[in-house]
């Protein structure tokens, strides 16, 4: 876990080095102290709550969207639609499990030839 040496492989947010829904990584950095803490919240989330029931209790993975907004939870992932960026692979590759109820790796192998839905322009909704 504490190395003292400077990573090989950097973790960032939807890296898709794991296989959790919700990729998480907690980042703190200091150039004071020269130290940077990286955590794998979604993985360590994921251990501590297999080790410790209580834990366990304290967590829900809920299988809809909480729509906030509409006050409303919605269980269909939504159809890509930034007209900013494309959409990563791994949010593509995770959207995909869920609608075909496949486990994510074989997901990552049948559509690894294939590209995510691109950014959305003027006013079309991308397919999924």
């Amino acid at each position: 876990m504490f190395t003292g040496q400077i990573p090989e492989i950097d973790w960032e947010h939807g890296d898709d080095l794991c296989d959790c829904t919700f990729q998480r990584i907690g980042y703190w950095t200091n150039p004071y102290l020269a130290r940077t803490l990286k955590i794998r919240l979604c993985c360590a989330w994921k251990v501590l709550a297999e080790q410790n029931p209580e834990i366990a209790a304290l967590m829900q993975e809920i299988p809809a969207y909480d729509d906030y907004n509409g006050k409303r939870w919605v269980s269909e992932p939504a159809a890509w639609d930034s007209k900013e960026a494309d959409m990563p692979r791994a949010l593509w590759h995770r959207q995909l499990s869920i609608q075909q109820e496949k486990p994510l790796e074989q997901v990552r192998r049948e559509y690894d030839h294939l590209e995510p839905p691109r950014r959305v322009r003027h006013g079309h909704t991308a397919k999924v």
